[in-house]
């Protein structure tokens, strides 16, 4: 069996160090320790040898005793400590709260909050709702407007959200909202408050209570709202309607709904930005000779003048003719890419052209001389 550590060394104090001392040294090491908050590979050990030092040398009779004889002293003081087979009397409620003067805005106020926080609990603020809807290309180019629903705690219609009348003092908490409890545990004995069950932690009830919410202030409804979505809305933009969320506890407000918005693919447009592109196809002979094409829009076909000998590739610039934009109220544009189809069937008559047209292009001269100089360079 391993030999106990000194337990002055175990708190990281000297010899004879006051009780004062001990209680200090012992609130800074099980903030650092105790398994439920430690990230330290060895807390749990750790824990209980502090925890077993701080139970002799925090008792007058015990640690006088120990500075006398040791670790043998357990032998005939009748209380020794093994593990944590015997209770242990310490409120963890004085160990935080007094290191940290409340538990509200420390890190332990969420652990140890609900546990040893003996405050009464007041108006809290809804849950905020979120809801994913699915609009249109042109719906959010242009706007429009949405109903949906969802369903979402809301004030009881029957008692108009106080939960009943004639309110007084919970009988069962004494109006602290708490309750307290006592338990032992592998820890030792806590004591632990948690909100009163029959007045869900407010401290009040109602002599009438309403049955429809059973005083609860609020019911599940199902809701239809109306979701006026802006021109110009893009995917993971999102609308917040105040209030529209689920009703609060003891007289608290409703909580907000968020609109998470996400657009739909168009067969035509591709959006980036404010901004629109799509794809137009041209015949090889308005592409050579030039023509005035019909493109789309948002807003319709324009016509657009291709020029002579455009290429295909060549993307034209249509100004405002895209979505509006959400932080200035401008227009985006509208890029439109030509693309110069190639024929897969010709008849006669055409055929005969091509070869004609064929026999006068420049190119294959062009291409012949570029291969001429290829060749050249590795002979």
């Amino acid at each position: 069996m391993a030999e106990k550590r000194d337990y002055y060394e175990v708190l990281g104090l000297k010899k004879g160090a006051s009780i004062e001392e001990v209680k200090k040294a012992y609130k800074d090491l099980a903030k650092k320790f105790h398994p439920d908050v430690s990230k330290e590979s060895n807390a749990e050990e750790r824990f209980k040898e502090i925890l077993e030092a701080y139970s002799v040398l925090s008792n007058p009779q015990k640690k006088e005793n120990y500075d006398r004889f040791g670790h043998a002293a357990e032998g005939f003081q009748g209380q020794g400590f093994s593990g944590f087979n015997r209770g242990f009397d310490f409120d963890f409620s004085d160990l935080f709260s007094g290191a940290f003067g409340g538990f509200e805005g420390t890190p332990f106020e969420g652990i140890f909050g609900e546990a040893f926080g003996g405050r009464r609990r007041g108006p809290s603020t809804g849950r905020n709702l979120r809801v994913d809807l699915n609009v249109s290309f042109e719906e959010a180019a242009f706007g429009t407007e949405k109903e949906i629903s969802l369903q979402r705690l809301a004030p009881c219609d029957e008692c108009n959200g106080f939960g009943g009348k004639g309110e007084e003092t919970c009988g069962q908490c004494g109006g602290s909202g708490m309750l307290r409890h006592e338990r032992r545990t592998p820890f030792g004995l806590f004591a632990t408050q948690t909100p009163c069950n029959k007045c869900n932690g407010s401290g009040r009830t109602f002599r009438d209570r309403c049955k429809a919410c059973a005083g609860k202030g609020s019911v599940r409804k199902k809701s239809n709202v109306k979701v006026k979505i802006p021109a110009g809305i893009n995917s993971g933009n999102h609308l917040r309607l105040n209030g529209l969320g689920e009703a609060g506890e003891n007289g608290g407000g409703p909580g907000d709904l968020f609109v998470v918005i996400f657009v739909q693919s168009h067969e035509i447009f591709r959006r980036d930005g404010s901004d629109v592109f799509c794809e137009v196809p041209v015949s090889f002979s308005e592409a050579a000779l030039g023509a005035h094409v019909d493109v789309p829009t948002l807003k319709g076909n324009v016509s657009l003048k291709v020029p002579e000998g455009t290429q295909s590739g060549t993307i034209f610039r249509l100004r405002d003719k895209g979505i509006k934009n959400l932080e200035d109220a401008g227009f985006g544009d509208e890029f439109v890419k030509v693309i110069v189809q190639t024929p897969d069937r010709l008849s006669k008559k055409q055929r005969e052209l091509f070869e004609k047209m064929s026999k006068e292009e420049a190119t294959q001269k062009k291409r012949k001389g570029l291969f001429g100089k290829i060749m050249e360079k590795f002979k």
